[in-house]
């Protein structure tokens, strides 16, 4: 009988496990790589960025002072001309450039230049001011929604707006912070297209690599099955020799016990009759002797084939060792049945047993029986009525059947062995 083991439904898919777990790999992996990607070139570009808007600050800073510091100073009586020359100026200087806003503070944060016709709130308490007030460069990344300074709009741009601190020549203190605004939507163009042509890239290699592991590990998974397809085989073997005669591949002492009891309880249940026999091949030793171990062998094979082809399927032929057989039929009628199964026994035997091409060997078994419940309701009991009546049949000369209790049967002049 097959039992599931490890070896059936509940052995390891190695497979299964590598495709989902890969697969999830795969998918981190490809996720992963692209947020560091997009990580890295962000920081790349506002570094950039930010080192261009504080090269373009200072620049203007220097060509701007003039202009500016009257302005912050509060002190200049021409206002609107300062404003009007510091105008045209930033133009030109950021005419060729990505800067689409540029913005001039003074300390208190008040808007003293924005090349924006929106000249909005001041600056005093925004990060980026105070950051560039203690004297730090700072930057940040924006989306608004529209920059204008010489009439362009942008649609949803990438923005990087620097603040820059602005110091007089000589001096420590910073009298001035620019504020540079410079689209980046380019460059953020350019990274979503270099992101999907990674995207593919990296794919296309984390395929290749998903490929050939996979085939590493379908191949270690055969193996594995291979080996637990033997560990099977190995442990049906093991569990059939430890029920099952070697020899004759008929069910040994201990199976033979299991079937008695269940057959019993059955019987018991269903308020049936069942019988055991007892079976002993006659002058089996003088056979070993004349013709060896080796034929002897071949005749218990022999004789337990013959033995399992004269009855039902549905019972039992076992081999308790040596010559001796037991059998149990279920479900007999009366006495009368179970004695036609002895006579089946005999006549099966009649022919000389075959051992090998062109050599027989006659034997005949002497037959015990003991019927439940009439003969003992107890398996071991059972079995000790059955050998006690085999006996008898021994007694009475062999080649014979005994009932428990009764006079044996079909006694027939003594077997002649031979070859």
């Amino acid at each position: 009988m097959k039992t599931t083991t490890p070896g059936d439904g509940g052995r390891f898919r190695l497979l299964r496990y590598f495709a989902i777990a890969s697969l999830v790999g795969v998918v981190l992996a490809g996720a992963g790589f692209g947020l560091f990607f997009r990580g890295t070139a962000l920081k790349q570009i506002v570094r950039m960025g930010e080192d261009n808007n504080v090269a373009l600050a200072r620049a203007l800073a220097g060509s701007l002072r003039p202009y500016y510091a009257p302005l912050i100073a509060g002190k200049s009586p021409d206002a609107p001309r300062l404003s009007r020359e510091l105008e045209q100026i930033v133009r030109e200087t950021v005419r060729d450039t990505r800067v689409v806003k540029v913005s001039l503070y003074d300390p208190a944060g008040r808007t003293v230049y924005t090349s924006n016709a929106d000249v909005g709130p001041d600056e005093a308490a925004a990060p980026g001011f105070i950051d560039a007030l203690a004297g730090n460069v700072s930057t940040q990344l924006d989306r608004p929604s529209a920059f204008d300074i010489t009439g362009l709009a942008l649609a949803e741009p990438s923005v990087l707006t620097t603040h820059v601190p602005v110091r007089a020549s000589g001096s420590d203190k910073v009298d001035a912070v620019f504020a540079l605004s410079s689209d980046a939507t380019p460059f953020f163009e350019q990274i979503r297209h270099t992101q999907i042509a990674l995207r593919y890239a990296s794919a296309a290699v984390l395929i290749s690599l998903f490929g050939i592991l996979f085939l590493v590990a379908r191949r270690a998974d055969k193996v594995i099955k291979t080996q637990d397809d033997q560990r099977q085989r190995d442990a049906d073997t093991i569990r059939h020799l430890a029920q099952h005669d070697e020899l004759t591949g008929l069910p040994g002492r201990k199976l033979f016990a299991d079937r008695l009891a269940l057959a019993l309880a059955r019987a018991r249940r269903n308020k049936t009759a069942a019988a055991v026999m007892f079976i002993d091949l006659d002058n089996f030793k003088e056979v070993n002797d004349t013709f060896g171990h080796t034929v002897g062998d071949r005749v218990l094979v022999g004789a337990g084939r013959l033995l399992r082809a004269a009855l039902r399927t549905s019972d039992t032929v076992a081999r308790l060792g040596g010559d001796e057989f037991t059998i149990i039929v279920e479900n007999v009628a009366d006495a009368q049945s179970v004695e036609t199964v002895a006579e089946k026994i005999r006549s099966a035997f009649m022919p000389p047993v075959v051992v090998a091409d062109g050599e027989a060997v006659f034997v005949t078994p002497s037959i015990g029986i003991a019927l439940y419940p009439r003969d003992a309701v107890e398996p071991e009991a059972l079995m000790n009525a059955a050998d006690a009546a085999m006996y008898d049949a021994k007694a009475a000369g062999r080649d014979a059947y005994s009932f428990y209790g009764e006079k044996p049967k079909a006694r027939v002049e003594e077997p002649v062995t031979s070859a």
